[in-house]
């Protein structure tokens, strides 16, 4: 038995966070859990289901204060619970992690969950440069880093020069019998609201990187052409001043509609037909599974994080090659509108090859990953 610690940088649930604790407990492993944030959703999860937790006491405090608060808290509960392994989680924890270990006895396996497939020379315009600066000392200290997919893995190796030997690519797992149903009526509302044929839907952070600005010119485009349809726009970020503009510029705004981060999520999914993903920077993304147990259509980015590991271009979904993304994201959309109960099986098909990659049911060769990986440290 190992004593394992899951540090990690937020506090919202999350699905795959929450059931591969469970099922690492249920190795035989002692599980503990810490955030660098204050108590959230997330934390009352591992309070219910009687994990030893802790929260951070950094609160607002900025780098590098922050930085050192949580540095000292790290190597305080490891001492205390005796920890074995750290699995880290996420920028903001990671950077903390690769320091501590030279002052603990636990051995830290750091986990990525990004990768950027960005040109070069477009790094400074995309990339934040704090978050390239992190990447970088991140991988120059890590001595075990764990990816969650081919996609990352092989950017990793190709573009940013790292180790093979230092990487291990383990597939998320999610109980994607504990999401929640969507609610019948407020799917009906959502409808009601937005009505038109084709009901197009894009869940990702407003930044560059996520490649809004790929879809709303050829919504734009199909609509000057006489189809019927409309664009949900869900989540915040840096962009959403600019994007907002350019929807009233172009007179857009009873076509593109920006609802912001919403808990409700899984009834605007449930009341569109298709996900458009043209995201740089996935590495495996949550939507498109969720949009996948719903049966829907997605058309997401070819090569980035682990769309191509289980999504067959005109089978079960659509694959956005990340140049002429525009001339595929139109192809897309046409096709779906002008058949659209054509694409029912497509979104059935996807569904079952989801459950059989991902679903706990289906998990015991990813538990067996974790067992070779800490076999390793």
């Amino acid at each position: 038995m190992r004593r394992i610690l899951i540090y990690y940088s937020a506090n919202k649930r999350s699905n795959s966070i929450e059931t591969y604790a469970l099922q690492l407990r249920a190795a035989g492993n002692e599980v503990f859990f810490v955030t660098t944030c204050a108590k959230g959703d997330l934390h009352d999860f591992f309070e219910r289901n009687n994990f030893v937790y802790a929260d951070s006491k950094s609160g607002e405090r900025t780098f590098p204060i922050a930085f050192l608060i949580r540095f000292f808290e790290l190597i305080r509960f490891c001492y205390r619970h005796k920890i074995d392994v750290i699995h880290s989680h996420l920028h903001p924890t990671n950077i903390v992690a690769v320091f501590a270990q030279y002052f603990i006895k636990s051995k830290v396996v750091v986990f990525r969950h990004h990768l950027h497939h960005v040109l070069p020379g477009q790094e400074n315009d995309m990339i934040n440069r704090n978050e390239r600066l992190f990447d970088k000392v991140i991988s120059k200290l890590a001595h075990m880093i764990v990816v969650p997919s081919n996609g990352v893995y092989n950017g990793m190796v190709k573009d940013e020069g790292m180790n093979p030997d230092k990487l291990m690519v383990i597939p998320y797992i999610y109980d994607f019998a504990q999401y929640n149903r969507p609610d019948s009526d407020a799917v009906s509302e959502i409808k009601r609201t937005y009505p038109c044929r084709l009901r197009l839907i894009m869940v990702s952070r407003l930044i560059k990187l996520k490649r809004h600005m790929s879809v709303f010119p050829v919504v734009k485009k199909l609509v000057d052409a006489g189809l019927d349809l409309k664009l949900i726009v869900l989540d915040e970020g840096d962009e959403k001043e600019n994007l907002q503009n350019w929807i009233i510029e172009n007179g857009m705004h009873n076509h593109i509609h920006m609802v912001g981060y919403r808990r409700d999520f899984i009834n605007y999914m449930a009341a569109s037909d298709m996900l458009i993903q043209p995201s740089l920077t996935d590495a495996s993304n949550n939507v498109a599974k969720e949009m996948a147990m719903l049966e829907k259509v997605i058309a997401v980015s070819e090569g980035v994080g682990d769309y191509s590991d289980y999504v067959e271009d005109g089978a079960n979904g659509f694959l956005l090659p990340l140049d002429n993304t525009e001339v595929k994201i139109e192809d897309c959309i046409r096709k779906v509108y002008a058949n659209p109960s054509h694409y029912v099986e497509m979104g059935q098909q996807l569904r079952k090859t989801v459950l059989g990659k991902f679903d706990v049911s289906n998990s015991a060769w990813v538990m067996d990953l974790y067992s070779r990986l800490h076999a390793r440290l």
